[in-house]
């Protein structure tokens, strides 16, 4: 009997590996933002330590050096896998969002690029992992890895601005700003291809949520990235949420939570928002102490741009996601007096005046711990 049975938990076993093994491949491993330096409110440099800062903590996957391979007329993100058209404004023109995706398309039927005719609009999570959070000028900062004639402007990706379809995602490779457009106006072109489909030792992208078609070569038509884990979110009944899709943990109440001795008002300014985090660490919140504020690829990592107020995935265990503006520990380097937010009703990422009010939303683990 005993002979019969091994094998049949050998079995077992093995599947379970592999079930295991697949979960593993529909995760993500955050990358860091670039920054090294940080900042008081008045925007004057200050030493990190014991900030809680992103300069500080720099959470997620080190940027291998070099960064970028050039090869000819294209470049390959050695972080992300994907590969760009050296070129930032191929068309040398701005093209309506139509007039891009139908570009790139002409760009392909024509014979491609580096001997590929796979190229796309990318993604808005593509297209924003260009940004460098410690540039001030990320098209200066492009042109200095190997790129040629990228424009400090808007950029066209192939997603939908979901809380109104007749706009587009842009990022802004002047300061790295993520924002919608309307499709009928002009921005620039970049074309991409390839990536990776699974987690390798670097950082690869993940879904935006978008499945909705709006047009051939799309985001919704293409879909792109690693796909979101089942269930994306994990309620670990304790006060905390787990991502699966990137590993970081969440506070499960989204509004500024916490011991009273830590003055735990709805909003904050950045300043305050930092010293509150350092204070729930000292006081064990929800039984640990290294929580952070997070940057702003962790903070972004959270929207689901098929979503729209909030722009988080639909089903999340969460309680009181607010519609407004969460802070990120990361500067706008070039405009120091102000850090990087996000905007949950859209997904959008800008920046605001260190000064403002606005909601904390705390994480740990994944990233700082190595993930």
């Amino acid at each position: 009997m005993i002979r019969k049975i091994m094998p049949i938990m050998l079995s077992v076993l093995f599947i379970i590996i592999i079930m295991s093994t697949a979960t593993f491949a529909d995760t993500v491993r955050l990358p860091q933002t670039g920054q090294r330096k940080c900042y008081n409110a008045s925007g004057t440099e200050i030493a990190c330590t014991g900030t809680g800062q992103d300069g500080e903590i720099q959470a997620g996957v080190a940027w291998p050096n070099p960064r970028f391979a050039v090869s000819g007329d294209c470049v390959t993100d050695n972080l992300t896998g994907l590969m760009w058209a050296k070129t930032g404004n191929m068309p040398n023109d701005k093209k309506t969002w139509q007039g891009a995706l139908n570009y790139v398309a002409s760009l392909n039927s024509s014979g491609g690029l580096c001997g590929y005719a796979d190229w796309r609009l990318p993604n808005i999570n593509e297209l924003e992992s260009l940004v460098n959070a410690q540039a001030s000028n990320i098209a200066s900062w492009l042109q200095s890895q190997g790129f040629r004639n990228v424009q400090p402007f808007y950029y066209w990706s192939s997603s939908t601005y979901s809380c109104g379809t007749r706009n587009a995602w842009y990022v802004h490779m002047g300061d790295g700003g993520v924002g919608g457009g309307v499709k009928s106006s002009t921005s620039y072109v970049w074309p991409v291809r390839g990536g990776q489909s699974g987690s390798l030792s670097n950082s690869v992208i993940w879904k935006t949520g978008q499945t909705t078609k709006y047009a051939a070569g799309d985001d919704g038509d293409m879909q792109k990235g690693v796909a979101w884990p089942s269930p994306r979110f994990t309620d670990n009944s304790n006060g905390t949420v787990t991502d699966n899709l990137t590993g970081l943990m969440w506070t499960k109440d989204a509004k500024t939570t916490g011991p009273s001795a830590c003055k735990p008002e709805e909003k904050k300014t950045w300043p305050d928002a930092l010293d509150y985090v350092a204070c729930l660490n000292t006081k064990n919140y929800l039984g640990y102490n290294d929580w952070r504020l997070p940057n702003r690829k962790e903070l972004f990592s959270l929207v689901d741009h098929s979503n729209c107020n909030p722009a988080i995935p639909t089903g999340h265990p969460f309680t009181n996601v607010q519609s407004g503006l969460y802070w990120s520990s990361s500067t706008i380097v070039g405009f120091e007096k102000y850090a990087s937010d996000s905007y949950m009703w859209d997904g959008n990422v800008g920046n605001y005046g260190k000064s403002a009010n606005h909601y904390i939303w705390p994480v740990r683990g994944a990233a700082s711990l190595g993930h």
